[in-house]
């Protein structure tokens, strides 16, 4: 499975971004692999508009099957989305990507 975490930073201590298509960045855990990659989602956090739905776009891109992220993900950015087959959750504001793992593994996100 590969899960993209909205992300402040690179690493599993970094913080779950609050929001999705302005996020600093995303990291995809290819649980397979076991390993992390960071994606920057900078052009992304400045645009003017359509940020959720390129930030969707992307994120399909990398073959994501589960996103994680803090806050919501707006409707367009959800549609995208939803149409590529991700599941989206929700309830990690303050923690880190690590901690936002173990409570997806343990079943304990919101998914909407």
């Amino acid at each position: 499975m590969k899960i993209v975490f909205t992300s402040t930073g690179k690493e599993w201590d970094s913080l779950v971004d609050s929001v999705f298509g302005r996020a600093v960045g995303f990291i995809l855990y290819d649980e397979e692999k076991d390993k992390l990659n960071w994606f920057s989602n900078n052009e992304n956090r400045h645009a003017g508009h359509g940020a959720g739905i390129q930030a969707g776009q992307n994120v399909a891109g990398l073959g994501a099957d589960v996103v994680i992220t803090g806050g919501k993900v707006g409707p367009k950015a959800f549609d995208v989305l939803k149409k590529a087959g991700i599941m989206i959750y929700s309830g990690t504001s303050n923690k880190t990507v690590k901690e936002a793992f173990d409570l997806f593994k343990k079943g304990e996100l919101i998914a909407y």
